[in-house]
């Protein structure tokens, strides 16, 4: 039995996998579950993303407590309890469990690591990983890294539980082969500085314009930088070759990638991209700053004439790798494409492997202690809670 611990909100590549490899999960296997909590309106935080109940969509098998505005503005161990609870409620002793990326999933799955196998995922080759899995990876009963650059990181916190490396997965049939034959390159994410890279967009369509217009650029996605980015395009006279679509729904996007030639990353650091395994089983080329997950690829001889690198902001780089993808038609590419998507990202594979390390692993017999405080932060969670949301509302005022 295998089990997955999530956070209430939809936001990003790491809950997108966990609804995918779940829904495969229960399909194999009908004691798999899915624990969660469903807000009982919006979360300040929550933004105009989906809640993970209904971003799954699914009655079977996912279980949730519904939860306010003490569990969202109140302590960390208030949350933990109410995942500790859920767990001990639904999932069978002995089980695997799979917390998402939020320390409070981590903490309460750590708690109870007498009694679960507990494996702790690391999704990005991000400071926020590091350290989350340094302060828990002595409670784990393994550890999986989505990139061998992930695993090498953190080689020296604790070697003495099992490590590999899982590239998360996708449902590769839902994604389709279609015409090449324009020049059409994609962007894909959150419109953000720190991972993305994003002013490295206008930056790199600008040299491109100046070698060629015959190409489009579209962007796909939302975030604070947006209008700036926008800004840029029309100061230096883009806007003929670079689109900006805002949020995107993921239908959308799969009948987008379809028609797209190429797929462009410019990102600080990664950990695989979801982006980019959609883009290959969609039979795009990639153009990547080199960061973890796609850098993986290369040692791939099917990758030649696919996956093109560049080093992190290097512009005029990134310019001719995508000047030479896209003037490279040949259609063999497409369907090697294919094959690297179906041979490294599908989500039966993904899955598979999960069980198979799992069904390898143990129970660890020294859980995160609940201390005596703990309960005391618990217990003072709601009257936090309630002053936290009178400064915010006075702050908007």
């Amino acid at each position: 039995m295998i089990a997955f611990v999530c956070h209430p909100y939809h936001r990003g590549g790491v809950t997108s996998w966990m609804k995918d490899v779940f829904l495969e999960a229960f399909r194999q296997d009908p004691s798999s579950v899915f624990i969660t909590v469903k807000p009982n309106k919006t979360f300040i935080s929550g933004g105009n993303r989906p809640n993970m109940v209904s971003f799954i969509d699914s009655p079977k098998h996912v279980y949730y407590k519904t939860v306010g505005l003490d569990f969202e503005l109140g302590t960390l161990d208030r949350r933990v309890s109410v995942y500790r609870r859920l767990i001990m409620k639904y999932v069978s002793p002995g089980a695997t469990l799979v917390p998402s990326d939020d320390e409070a999933c981590w903490k309460a799955c750590c708690q109870m690591s007498h009694l679960f196998k507990v494996i702790g995922v690391l999704h990005s080759d991000d400071q926020a990983y590091y350290d989350i899995y340094r302060k828990y990876s002595r409670f784990l009963s393994g550890a999986v890294s989505v990139s061998n650059r992930i695993k090498n990181h953190v080689a020296d916190v604790n070697d003495s539980i099992p490590h590999v490396v899982i590239p998360c997965g996708i449902p590769i049939e839902e994604f389709k082969v279609g015409s090449k034959n324009q020049n059409i390159i994609s962007w894909i994410g959150r419109i953000e500085e720190e991972q993305k890279r994003v002013t490295d967009i206008p930056k790199i369509a600008r040299a491109l314009k100046n070698q060629s217009e015959n190409w489009e650029m579209n962007i796909y996605g939302d975030g604070g930088q947006l209008q700036e980015l926008r800004s840029e395009t029309i100061t230096h006279k883009l806007e003929d070759n670079l689109f900006f679509h805002g949020w995107t729904a993921s239908n959308i996007l799969k009948d987008k990638l379809k028609d797209s030639k190429v797929l462009l990353q410019t990102s600080n650091y990664e950990g695989m991209s979801v982006a980019v395994m959609e883009a290959l089983a969609s039979g795009c080329k990639i153009v990547s700053s080199e960061v973890s997950g796609v850098e993986d690829l290369v040692a791939d001889p099917m990758s030649n004439g696919v996956v093109f690198l560049y080093p992190v902001g290097d512009i005029d780089q990134a310019k001719k790798q995508l000047a030479f993808a896209l003037e490279d038609d040949l259609s063999e590419h497409a369907i090697h494409a294919r094959k690297l998507a179906e041979k490294n990202y599908s989500i039966v594979s993904c899955l598979n492997a999960y069980r198979d390390f799992g069904n390898g692993l143990k129970t660890n017999p020294n859980p995160y202690p609940i201390s005596i405080a703990m309960k005391m932060n618990s217990q003072i969670s709601t009257p936090l809670a309630k002053v936290r949301y009178l400064k915010y509302k006075l702050l908007r005022k």
